[in-house]
């Protein structure tokens, strides 16, 4: 799942334009909220988190490289790349409050079959960056299918003082994986399926593929979790993680995660028993398995008589409880049928299938207004379009979404009620709560249906926000044309147009973020208006124009030099 912001100029150079103006279209659920695509950003971006030490966002490509995000002018600048800091395929993303940055990557051997994941910790000193392994596996079998999802997730405890890590499971579902005989009946590993822990401040620490030594060094915080890709706590330091299941219809699971429990993963997803451990079991007669899944065409669903049964001490923790109204569709195990819970008075544990739940963030610092004041939010990152290769169009849920979650302690566990907001993106990764403004990402890959897309960063701004001094409150007074013509060499001609009158700023910039002109300054009356961009003494390459009204960014956009 770019090589710095160049991957957008690399985009133009390798594909028609055409397909460069293909955008997701968000669509408000809730019409008190605004939002606004504010960047266009790299390809496979994963995960965004903000730094308090500089009040800086920052953003995290799965290639490795990380960038800073100018919000006000919409850029992001690469500052590290996969050559600074030794990992590929790097899927966690955390910020310490005093500015350290972990990062979980992964190393595969692939004549070997296996992968070793890194959690490292990086410091900025006047400018200068320095990394330093925190903890590392012994690499462990991978399946060689869909269902490896290695290392990823990682968040710091409040205190500061410990990493949670998310390990990932290497099966769909438990099924046998022995990657043509080198690994003789393995299911997952035991460095698989769990939510590990190591002190913050520890050093090239050895996690062993081995379970009563991973526990006998405290290694191992949670169990039976087949891939909590996000990771967040809550105000009162509660730590929780969303879940996908497998290719079965059985819903994903958003878990309240505590020292010790067990949440059940492989006897039991989204509260739904594994069939496979029982015999008879028949895989084309369950209506729960898509036969285009990548499990069931790939002969992983079977009556397996050698199924491990759980110990017997066992219990499994639950997942949290979904209210709805919205994100809580489920097929009935009576009828097969697709049916909405809360339509029906019910409740499930915790998401549609195939939603892919990301994204979680809480506003513990309750600085969000009005309803939204302390809550969290979540995304669905798959959505249910027709041949959606995440099997969302079985489910009847849209996905793609941004949800609002409402927690309530109930017992021994939670209760949340689930409220999407926002519709209509491409595959959103991540989000990040700053100040009084949410922030989240798409994420693309060139293989996927919506390859040619621009993935974006949005603002998302809640009723009852002041007015910001980055964005002002009278946006759609103002509009920036796209330049046209784009490509060019050496001019352009840039439109754009006002409703009244007002102080106008329009400046462009090269992809490093430095302004290379000026075009308007002053005070411009309403109406329509035109500038020309000469480039002459300007290298080939992507360049940004940036509106700005009264002192304030409206609207930036893109254009191509081609010499």
């Amino acid at each position: 799942m770019s090589r710095y912001i160049t991957i957008l100029a690399l985009m133009l150079f390798s594909a028609p334009y055409s397909s460069f103006a293909q955008k997701s279209t968000p669509e408000l659920l809730n019409e008190t909220l605004t939002i606004e695509g504010i960047a266009e950003i790299p390809n496979k971006s994963l995960r965004i988190e903000f730094n308090k030490a500089d009040s800086t966002l920052y953003l995290l490509a799965q290639s490795g490289d990380i960038y800073s995000v100018n919000l006000k002018r919409g850029f992001t600048v690469r500052k590290q790349t996969s050559s600074d800091h030794g990992l590929g395929d790097v899927q966690g993303l955390e910020i310490s409050d005093d500015g350290t940055f972990y990062i979980v990557g992964n190393i595969k051997n692939g004549g070997a079959a296996t992968n070793t994941a890194y959690i490292k910790r990086g410091t900025i000193t006047d400018g200068s960056w320095s990394w330093e392994t925190v903890a590392y596996t012994d690499p462990y079998p991978l399946s060689n299918t869909a269902f490896d999802h290695i290392a990823n997730a990682v968040v710091i405890s409040p205190d500061g003082s410990t990493l949670y890590i998310n390990s990932g499971s290497r099966t769909d579902h438990g099924e046998v994986h022995d990657v043509d005989g080198k690994y003789p009946g393995l299911r997952d590993a035991p460095l698989t399926a769990k939510i590990l822990q190591v002190p913050a401040d520890t050093t090239d620490a050895l996690l062993a593929n081995d379970l009563d030594e991973l526990k006998s060094k405290g290694f191992v915080y949670a169990e039976g979790t087949r891939n909590s890709f996000s990771l967040a706590f809550d105000a009162d330091g509660n730590l929780f993680g969303t879940e996908n299941a497998g290719d079965r219809d059985d819903p994903e699971e958003l878990n309240w995660l505590q020292e010790g429990h067990h949440y059940g993963f492989p006897w039991v997803i989204g509260g739904n028993e594994t069939p496979m451990q029982f015999e008879g079991f028949d895989p084309d007669s369950d209506p729960f398995i898509p036969k285009n899944s990548t499990a069931y065409n790939g002969g992983f669903f079977y009556e397996d008589p050698n199924y491990p049964a759980p110990p017997e001490d066992l219990v499994f923790s639950p997942g949290v409880i979904n209210k709805g109204p919205d994100a809580d569709t489920f097929r009935d195990a009576e009828d097969g049928e697709i049916k909405d819970a809360s339509d029906l008075g019910l409740t499930i544990n915790s998401f549609t299938s195939h939603l892919s739940p990301m994204g979680l963030s809480f506003d513990i610092e309750n600085q969000l207004p009005g309803d939204f004041k302390g809550e969290a939010f979540m995304l669905g990152f798959s959505g249910g379009s027709p041949g959606d290769a995440f099997l969302m169009s079985r489910m009847d849920y849209h996905g793609e979404d941004l949800i609002h979650l409402s927690f309530e302690k109930v017992d021994d566990n939670f209760e949340v009620t689930t409220t999407s907001l926002i519709r209509g993106f491409y595959n959103p990764s991540d989000t990040e709560i700053i100040g009084d403004k949410l922030y989240m990402i798409e994420f693309r890959d060139d293989g996927w249906l919506n390859a040619g897309a621009n993935t974006q960063l949005f603002e998302i701004t809640f009723p009852g926000n002041g007015t910001s001094t980055e964005e002002p409150d009278f946006v759609s007074d103002f509009k920036l044309e796209q330049n046209y013509p784009n490509p060019f060499n050496p001019s352009t001609t840039i439109g754009y147009s006002l409703t009244r009158s007002a102080q106008v700023s329009l400046e462009v910039f090269n992809e490093l973020g430095q302004k290379v002109s000026i075009l308007v300054s002053g005070k411009v009356n309403s109406g329509t208006h035109s500038v020309e961009f000469n480039a002459d003494g300007l290298s080939s390459g992507v360049y940004f124009y940036k509106l700005l009204i009264n002192g304030s960014a409206v609207q930036t956009r893109k254009m191509l030099l081609i010499k």
